[in-house]
């Protein structure tokens, strides 16, 4: 049984791989930046509310804002994603409105 408490509901908590060395953690957001802010997001989804505060207290408010700057980026990815379904989605009814018209 996992002894840290997380706000998520079990179905949407996910396992993730061990974390890597922090200077493969810095060439994987030079290389993947997108691939790192969703990383960054879903892990931040792991972590305790305790581990969080504890992490990004004191001095390491930089580093809270890059771990914004990460989540912001994602967010914004995924709007972009969401605008991209949805014309899809329109094309297709267009499509099946003129299959349906013609026959």
């Amino acid at each position: 049984m996992n002894d840290v408490e997380h706000d998520l509901p079990e179905p949407v908590r996910a396992d993730f791989p061990p974390l890597l060395d922090w200077d493969e953690v810095m060439r994987d957001e030079c290389e993947d930046r997108l691939g790192f802010a969703r990383r960054t997001t879903y892990a931040l989804l792991t972590l305790s509310e305790a581990g969080l505060l504890a992490g990004f207290s004191g001095d390491n408010q930089q580093g809270l804002e890059e771990v914004r700057r990460m989540v912001a980026l994602f967010q914004a990815y995924l709007r972009r994603q969401v605008g991209l379904a949805e014309a899809a989605d329109r094309r297709l009814g267009r499509i099946s409105e003129a299959l349906a018209a013609a026959g």
